[in-house]
């Protein structure tokens, strides 16, 4: 039964993002009763002997430790068959007790492998693209912990590599496939535009994720690709626009994975900024309203993911939302159920985000003090100190603006310019 993503997904009838995020290892989501009776139909009827025997002993042995015994028995063969050894990767051997290294997925390295091996095929070959589809699902996935500068190079790479094959390929299914990787892709791309305040680059690459993701007709992915629309013009100072894209974005796929973040992120954030009252709350309890269930994701998913936003996430949107609409004790309620879940590790931008949003409430309210104000900024500073994303910096500035107009430049808020300098000389 050893299939491409996509056909497995086809034969189980789920969406191939729930098959790569299994394959992926990266979520804690246990399948729906249904899903799972559509797993064990799928075993008895269409695994073969050796399809049992291979998952029983992954099930006895544990997959890490099956696929580990695997490659060694792999590497024996090769070393048998092979007139001389090959040269090493370069790397260097640590402490076998020290976890092994993040796996960044994309990377100039991989992207030069797998043009290889689709040049000793002639037409376009399944393993090459699930393995660019995993490699960029992977990136999505854990873009809150990795450093978007080692990022910009592959993606640029991948996405010409991406037109090569699409021009390439006459087969309409298999360019649809494509069309998926290149539209994730541009997004990725769009993203860190953002982050660069390269807002014209930025839409530019967010609207051809969109076309692309609409070339694939996949109605989850275009609506991803709207909720990158929408973040870059909310961040461009355009809110009408990005409340459009978000919108937009929801009437095409409402009640599927994108739904939470396009109604927090989308319409909540925007609403808030255009001082539409009942429109944030109506969209924050949306949000919640479309959480899927025992799907839900714990903790700080990919602020970017292709699948559904966290109760913590949309907290943390809440929050940022209702102080556009200076309602210091919303925020405050809202931040408190986002930092409980957020950490340094897990989310450093977004809890960096939520705890100025708290300092900015801290001004607004009626018994503001400077010092608790100040004493949160420079804790949401500290982890992202040096490197300070365009998010911090435009919010920070915010704070130091609303706290001078409210106590006028102090000494205290000088030490939050300083800081908020320094990261954007070095960004």
């Amino acid at each position: 039964m050893r299939k491409s993503v996509r056909d497995f997904a086809a034969l189980l009838g789920v969406d191939t993002t729930t098959i790569a995020n299994w394959r992926s290892g990266l979520s804690m989501v246990v399948p729906r009763s249904n899903t799972q009776a559509i797993l064990d139909t799928a075993y008895q009827s269409r695994a073969s002997e050796d399809d049992r025997a291979r998952f029983e002993q992954i099930v006895a042995e544990g997959e890490a430790a099956w696929r580990d015994r695997h490659r060694a028995l792999e590497n024996n063969r090769t070393e048998q068959l092979a007139p001389a050894a090959a040269s090493p990767l370069d790397v260097t051997l640590g402490d076998p007790d020290t976890p092994a290294p993040l796996d960044f997925g994309i990377s100039d390295e991989l992207l030069t492998v797998l043009s290889r091996l689709q040049k000793l095929n002639r037409t376009i070959d399944l393993d090459v693209f699930d393995q660019l589809y995993d490699s960029t699902y992977r990136t999505i996935a854990q873009y809150e912990i990795l450093d978007p500068a080692i990022l910009v190079a592959p993606l640029r790479n991948q996405r010409a590599w991406l037109d090569e094959l699409i021009d390439d390929c006459g087969h309409p299914a298999t360019r649809s496939r494509l069309y998926e990787v290149a539209s994730m892709t541009s997004g990725l791309l769009g993203y860190i535009g953002v982050g660069c305040a390269q807002f014209s680059l930025a839409r530019a690459y967010c609207q051809e994720s969109y076309l692309l993701g609409d070339y694939a007709q996949d109605d989850n992915l275009a609506a991803w690709a709207r909720g990158m629309q929408s973040f870059c013009e909310y961040y461009a100072g355009r809110f009408a626009e990005a409340l459009h894209y978000a919108e937009d974005g929801l009437a095409r796929t409402a009640a599927g994975p994108q739904g939470v973040r396009l109604a927090i992120n989308g319409v909540a954030r925007a609403s808030g900024k255009l001082g539409d009252v009942d429109g944030v709350h109506r969209a924050v309890d949306r949000a919640y309203e479309l959480l899927p269930g025992p799907d839900t994701p714990v903790g700080v998913p990919s602020s970017i993911s292709l699948e559904s936003y966290s109760p913590a996430q949309i907290a943390g949107n809440a929050a940022t939302a209702y102080l556009s609409l200076a309602k210091p004790d919303r925020v405050e309620h809202y931040a408190g159920l986002a930092l409980s879940e957020m950490s340094d590790e897990n989310s450093p931008w977004g809890r960096s985000l939520v705890m100025i949003d708290v300092a900015r409430s801290h001004v607004l309210s009626e018994d503001a003090d400077l010092d608790a104000a100040v004493a949160v900024m420079h804790e949401a500073l500290t982890p992202a100190r040096g490197n300070l994303m365009l998010q911090v910096q435009r919010r920070g500035s915010e704070f130091v603006r609303d706290a001078a107009a409210r106590w006028g430049p102090t000494p205290e808020l000088r030490t939050v310019e300083d800081v908020l300098a320094s990261g954007h000389e070095e960004r």
